[in-house]
């Protein structure tokens, strides 16, 4: 081998580990806050964060990252989403109760 050719060895891709990391990464995401990021680890394998999991994700992290799945969970006081919210904290007042309550 020549002394300027240097080998090393770069591992098969995995399909199958690649669609369970989406897949993964979909599900989480559509009950999170925070994007879901596939990251592909040095050994050809993948896995799921959540941007939430850490503060700000190093640099490290960023560059290894394949594919993101946006979050999907809306906060329940969105202005779309507030006639919404509102409708589950209405409260019913019984005055004739309140007065016959004995404490």
């Amino acid at each position: 081998m020549n002394a300027l050719v240097s080998r090393f060895e770069i591992p098969e891709f995995d399909h199958f580990g690649y669609d369970a990391a989406i897949r993964t990464a979909t599900m989480r995401a559509a009950h999170s806050f925070f994007d879901c990021h596939v990251i592909e680890d040095e050994d050809g394998s993948f896995r799921v964060i959540e941007e939430g999991d850490y503060n700000a994700l190093p640099m490290h992290l960023i560059d290894r990252i394949v594919h993101t799945v946006q979050g999907q969970m809306a906060d329940d006081f969105d202005e779309e989403n507030i006639a919404r919210a509102a409708s589950f904290m209405s409260v019913l007042m019984d005055a004739d109760w309140d007065d016959d309550c004995p404490f």
